[in-house]
């Protein structure tokens, strides 16, 4: 959702010289844009907005949830601005609207600067919180003050500072100019002011495509892997801890298990903050490999015949490879309620809460909760039971 098509370029006939040759929409391409992106930025709208709602509601300016609230204010702001341009953009062009077509070339150049650095924002926030939840995981003492109350609010500053700057110049890399002279829906001409300097070109590749795309998805790829390892490793120690108590006298492995059991629900926060975030980090490399492999090939591979046709417009692949990419944005934004709802049952309990008409989202998962939860505590009465009564709890 951060690129302008490559088919917006200028005729180099003499006679036309001014007229710009306008981007086109055939019934896939629409059908594409409108009948399935639509729908699924409209959707991540709402459940953007009620992730805002319950972030605003729960304290987390004081938490780890800060940055999902911070995620849930970006998403929100992404699929609100596909829906101004590409979808107002398609039904101008696809049924020849005057109107949604001067309307579109009014805010376009704004639009595009800011999905740029609304986009940017999204995925270093991501980046910052996946960091927290690794310094946590891997308990680095000499890091505390970045998962401090402080530490998040002095990140994000830092981190939306960074991004402004380096974002800022997209709002100036076209000017649009309106060609009265020109036939309709070819006198709106992208004249070039920073896109036409060559050490502008330099500076959009290595931040664009390094820092938005390699640098995240290679950062987050090895955090990720850290994470799960470090998890897996903590997990298997406790299991080979509760088999060493097994043949001790019966007094201690009761102590053992009422002490385990006193500390099961911090150990639940922390195994269900971690998922989440490992999900949320998980579902944004995939969503983001399409734009990878795009990126790879335009910067690496410029003039590939999977990209351009002879007379230099894009082709079909690129075309739809393009919009596909704006999609996933989407499509990621809106999988963050799917994310929480599975990993976490305090926000399933909270969603449900606020919203009942949801329930059915959740219900299955509280189930298994449920059940997880009374086999637990039948399994500790029975213990004690057997405890006073003399037998040995390995023999349960």
């Amino acid at each position: 959702m951060s690129t302008i098509s490559p088919d917006i370029v200028t005729n180099s006939t003499e006679e036309v010289a001014e007229c710009s040759r306008n981007e086109t929409y055939d019934f896939n391409r629409y059908a594409l844009i409108v009948y399935v992106g639509t729908p699924i930025a409209v959707a991540g709208v709402i459940c953007n907005w009620i992730l805002f709602r319950l972030f605003t509601k729960s304290k987390s300016t004081k938490s780890p949830a800060l940055y999902l609230l911070l995620l849930a204010v970006l998403d929100l702001l992404m699929d609100l601005l596909y829906i101004p341009f590409f979808t107002v953009d398609a039904l101008a062009i696809y049924h020849k609207n005057e109107f949604l077509y001067h309307i579109w070339h009014d805010y376009a150049m704004f639009v595009f600067g800011l999905s740029r650095l609304v986009q940017f924002a999204s995925t270093y926030i991501i980046l910052c919180a996946t960091i927290e939840r690794f310094i946590v995981v891997a308990e680095i003492n000499s890091l505390d003050f970045l998962i401090s109350s402080t530490g998040r609010f002095v990140t994000i500053g830092i981190t939306f500072l960074g991004v402004a700057i380096l974002r800022l110049p997209a709002f100036f890399e076209y000017f649009i100019t309106y060609r009265p002279d020109c036939p309709l829906y070819e006198n709106y001409d992208y004249t070039p002011i920073l896109a036409s300097w060559e050490h502008y070109q330099m500076f959009n590749f290595y931040v664009m495509t390094v820092l938005h795309i390699f640098v995240p998805f290679a950062l987050l790829l090895m955090l990720n892997i850290s994470i799960v390892v470090v998890t897996k490793r903590k997990l298997t120690g406790i299991g080979w801890a509760v088999t060493t108590f097994i043949d001790m006298p019966k007094v201690s492995e009761m102590i053992r298990k009422e002490s385990i059991n006193s500390n099961k629900r911090r150990r639940d926060e922390l195994r269900y903050a971690t998922w989440t975030m490992v999900s949320i980090a998980t579902t944004y490399l995939c969503c983001s490999s399409l734009s990878l492999f795009i990126g790879i090939l335009e910067n690496v591979w410029p003039e590939n015949t999977l990209l351009f046709q002879e007379d230099g417009s894009s082709t079909k692949f690129y075309t739809f490879a393009s919009d596909a990419v704006s999609i996933l944005v989407a499509v990621n934004s809106l999988l963050r309620i799917v994310v929480y709802s599975l990993c976490s049952p305090n926000f399933r309990k909270q969603l449900v809460k606020e919203y009942p008409c949801l329930k059915c989202l959740t219900c299955g998962s509280d189930g298994d909760e449920k059940a997880k939860k009374i086999k637990e505590e039948k399994k500790l009465f029975i213990g004690y039971q057997n405890l006073i009564m003399g037998a040995r709890v390995d023999m349960l």
